[in-house]
């Protein structure tokens, strides 16, 4: 270990290389799940253009989750076990991804809200002290504000929309519990001793304030924020009822039967190569 960092999982403080590696595959799970269902889109989009940008998204995702995984490699994971041979319960993902999006809506409340909670996530890890991450968020976090416009832009379209702000409601009204639960509790041990060691810049209480201000202002449209101040806040509290923190998650359960064949490889196993 330098004076400055931490140069793999063995220099890191007793009991913060399990929390970090949790976090690792916790956003890892998250963005080959989030890639399924931007992938689902590539030809139910309302434009061409957009059907080509969750092409697009699919792939940035499904790319970031291999970085991911093979990250964990050194947190004493098999990244090919952790990718393709897991039972829903124990995968690390929101209960936003466990089924197949219906609606054009549902798809931005993940593309604006839930793509953005991942990635102020990642915002908060681009000056971690944990330097095999620190260099590679960079280039990740690039690549994500393509996601943000995207989502950003067809929100404000719908929202001026005939309908469109109250299906948007609907949409967004139902993912908001998890988008806020997702940074932890204000008093979570995973994220605050990461904060303590400088792992993440910011405690879950900071991460989800940072959220709030990047997506507060489309949201308040939909009564889900309000500022006071110059600040954002959720005009709803967050519900920790059955929130499991290990897995990152506000509700019991894991991905469908098929969401589950597809995010491992199933039907093309015997193609699989190390």
């Amino acid at each position: 270990m330098t004076e400055s960092g931490f140069r793999s999982a063995e220099d890191l403080p007793e009991g913060v290389s399990g929390h970090l590696g949790n976090l690792i595959l916790a956003l890892a799970d998250n963005k080959r799940l989030l890639g399924i269902r931007y992938s689902d889109w590539l030809l139910g989009a309302p434009s061409v253009e957009a059907g080509i940008a969750c092409s697009a998204m699919a792939q940035d995702e499904w790319g970031h989750a291999r970085i991911l995984y093979a990250m964990l490699r050194d947190f004493g994971h098999d990244p090919t076990a952790l990718e393709h041979e897991r039972g829903a319960g124990e995968y690390h993902s929101s209960e936003l991804l466990d089924r197949d999006v219906e609606t054009w809506e549902e798809f931005l409340a993940l593309n604006f809200l839930w793509d953005t909670a991942l990635s102020v996530q990642f915002e908060m890890l681009a000056e971690s002290r944990y330097e095999p991450i620190h260099y590679k968020v960079r280039k990740l976090l690039d690549e994500e504000r393509f996601h943000f416009d995207h989502g950003q832009g067809w929100t404000s379209r719908l929202l001026s929309a005939e309908g469109g702000r109250t299906a948007l409601a609907e949409a967004f009204g139902a993912a908001w519990n998890a988008c806020l639960c997702w940074f932890g509790p204000e008093d979570d041990p995973l994220i605050g001793t990461l904060a303590a060691h400088g792992i993440v810049r910011r405690d879950a209480a900071g991460a989800r304030a940072r959220w709030l201000e990047r997506v507060g202002s489309l949201a308040a449209e939909t009564g889900l924020a309000r500022e006071a101040d110059s600040v954002w806040a959720s005009t709803r509290e967050p519900v920790w009822e059955g929130y499991l923190a290990r897995r990152r998650r506000a509700a019991e359960g894991g991905p469908d039967e098929d969401s589950l064949a597809r995010v491992r490889g199933d039907r093309n196993r015997e193609l699989l190569m190390d």
